[in-house]
């Protein structure tokens, strides 16, 4: 049943409707609007922030993997003392999701409630109509909702209703998670960062953390007139405009594809690892990895380059790619760790609460409070905690490897593996997860009980036994991104370049 919310106490809308309609039956029919924010008091707010932190300190195990308990718990006091005032969902949820990005954490990921997505995001919440490249923090339009395009493809975006878009920057970076202290995932998560994804993140922020517009006054300079500035004004999108949009811009395709660039040239470009993608394009990545390396064995490829740019991650196909492409047995985690045993105390609030259960008896408690496992349950727990071997028809040539920001999560551990074994170039940017490696493999939800935020919550620390430095993904060897000159003509400035590289060898 729907709710009004005054004054802290819920009034059900069929008691006051039945009212109203006694006293005053000649008058106009009185209609909720759903898009109307709730208010929320202080005491609720509070507890669920009291909440959400006992999560963090009680079940989430890397709270203070990127810096210590004085500076994030300070941090975290900071918050708490905001809540001293009756709120909506918004602005609490700014919060919390400035919360979960300052713990450096990509898979600590806050979400406003389903109503929030039902009623105000779908109802009144208007989008951009463009998409852009950012190059250098510089924003440049890529493509229009509106053909002809009231803005020509490769002009540098200088505003947004009045804000100048280093500001817009400012205020999105810091609501975006992001292993470690990596900048180049939250950059390319504003952009269209993968064809498995419904919307980016700037489509989802700005409205948030920046402003609700319904028309945006546009302030841009044209690529052949940089010392002109140029303004328009153009409607924000409604939500099936949107998709509408996004569905044309983004096209899903199967997530592997194996071709040759030239005789002695093999390209390998792996889209995600994500299961429900495979399933879509009934791809089955142990099979196609078999074929494959078994094929280039046989005619004996002297290079191959692997293209994971944009690969979001996924699950452990990412894992068996790794043993296809070292030569020497390996370790792949040093340890892993959890924050609880028994059930989490808070497991009430989250999803499958009572099936999150870690037995005592394989576990170990750590100096630090935390739950390793005892190495008699290694392969109980994952059989990656003990050595590991290559594939019997391993590849044995040079390997090249396109990366950059968006290649997150298991795509970036993968990257991890190739780069601390030494198999390959990379061409591109900073791997968008952490060498180190995720918080990751098992998940729960949280779930606010007043506001019905949400929170994905990753319950396993992982630590890779790959040398790293600290808070940073896979540096590249050549840092090469594209113009938007050769974005926009189609140019793919990363795979030439590897061939040139491979010409002059």
């Amino acid at each position: 049943m729907k709710s009004v919310f005054l004054a802290g106490v819920k009034f059900p809308c069929l008691f006051i409707l039945l009212a109203l309609s006694i006293s005053t039956l000649a008058q106009t029919k009185v209609v909720v609007d759903d898009t109307t924010p709730k208010q929320y008091l202080p005491k609720a707010l509070q507890e669920d922030f009291l909440i959400f932190r006992k999560t963090l300190e009680t079940t989430y195990p890397s709270l203070y993997r990127y810096a210590d308990s004085v500076t994030i718990n300070t941090y975290l006091n900071q918050q708490f003392s905001l809540l001293n005032r009756p709120m909506d969902e918004t602005e609490f949820y700014k919060i919390i999701a400035l919360c979960c990005a300052r713990l450096n954490d990509e898979h600590l990921i806050a979400k406003p409630s389903p109503d929030y997505f039902k009623n105000q995001f779908v109802n009144k919440v208007k989008s951009f109509p463009f998409t852009f490249k950012i190059i250098n923090r510089r924003f440049y339009i890529v493509k229009s909702a509106s053909i002809p395009s009231p803005i020509k493809a490769g002009s540098e975006l200088i505003s947004i209703n009045g804000r100048l878009m280093e500001e817009i920057l400012n205020r999105l970076l810091p609501a975006i998670p992001a292993d470690g202290y990596i900048q180049t995932f939250k950059i390319r998560h504003l952009e269209d960062y993968s064809t498995t994804q419904e919307e980016n993140l700037f489509d989802i922020l700005y409205p948030i953390f920046v402003e609700e517009a319904t028309s945006f006054r546009l302030e841009y300079i044209l690529p052949d007139q940089p010392s002109t500035k140029q303004t328009v004004v153009v409607a924000g999108l409604s939500k099936d405009e949107y998709r509408t949009f996004y569905q044309q811009r983004q096209v899903l395709e199967k997530p592997l594809t194996f071709t040759y660039l030239k005789e002695d040239v093999a390209y390998l470009k792996i889209s995600s690892f994500l299961g429900w993608h495979r399933r879509r394009f009934k791809q089955n990545f142990d099979s196609l990895y078999q074929a494959i390396f078994n094929e280039l064995k046989v005619k004996n490829i002297p290079h191959l380059i692997l293209d994971l740019r944009n690969n979001e991650g996924g699950d452990t196909t990412g894992e068996e790619l790794i043993a296809y492409l070292l030569k020497n047995p390996y370790r792949h985690f040093d340890y892993i760790e959890k924050k609880y045993v028994g059930l989490p105390p808070v497991s009430t609030y989250l999803e499958n609460g009572e099936k999150l259960y870690v037995a005592d008896s394989t576990v170990y408690k750590t100096a630090s409070g935390s739950y390793r496992p005892k190495p008699e349950y290694y392969r109980q727990w994952t059989p990656l905690l003990l050595e590991q071997l290559p594939k019997a028809n391993y590849f044995n040539g040079q390997l090249t490897v396109l990366a950059n920001g968006a290649s997150g999560s298991m795509a970036a551990v993968v990257c991890s593996f190739i780069k601390s074994n030494q198999r390959a170039v990379f061409i591109g940017e900073e791997t968008g997860g952490a060498m180190e490696g995720p918080t990751a493999r098992s998940f729960t939800k949280l779930t606010l009980p007043n506001t019905y935020i949400r929170i994905d919550v990753p319950l396993t620390k992982t630590v890779n036994a790959v040398t790293y430095t600290k808070g940073r993904g896979v540096i590249p060897d050549y840092w090469i991104e594209p113009s938007i000159e050769e974005l926009i003509h189609g140019v793919d400035t990363e795979l030439n370049f590897a061939l040139k590289l491979l010409n002059h060898k």
